[in-house]
């Protein structure tokens, strides 16, 4: 859980300088990375670091003061991570805020994150991980 937690706090501080790609510059980020979502853009795979970039950079460029943070992690075996996450900003053009929780489960293999699964609520991910509320 170490490594996931490492990973998602070096995106995070990226994206406070501007560089939604500082994950990759650890060790544990490798550069074969799948980042796995649902239909977004026309695509529900986005592979390495520039898919990564490309991906973020489309997905928060329409809100203002937006976030990231982990609400719960769980070490579901089998060298997965499920993270509950919560995303929150404003839209840029509308004003409006959002709130938006949502789960994920981050792939390793030999101590890399590989793959990263999004899914569009806890439940799902929780499904998806074979465990329950």
């Amino acid at each position: 859980m170490e490594v996931v937690r490492e990973v998602i706090e070096a995106f995070r501080s990226g994206m406070e300088r501007g560089d939604p790609g500082a994950a990759f510059d650890l060790e544990s980020a490798s550069d074969d990375f799948e980042l796995i979502t649902m239909p977004f853009e026309g695509r529900t795979v986005w592979r390495g670091r520039e898919g990564w970039v490309e991906f973020i950079r489309v997905w928060t460029e329409e809100f203002d003061d937006w976030s990231l943070q982990i609400e719960r992690q769980i070490d579901v075996g089998d060298g997965r991570v499920l993270s509950l996450m919560r995303q929150s900003g404003t839209g840029k053009q509308s004003g409006v805020p959002i709130d938006v929780h949502f789960g994920q489960i981050h792939e390793l293999k030999d101590g890399r994150v590989i793959r990263l699964r999004v899914y569009t609520s806890h439940a799902e991910a929780l499904e998806a991980a074979g465990l329950s509320e």
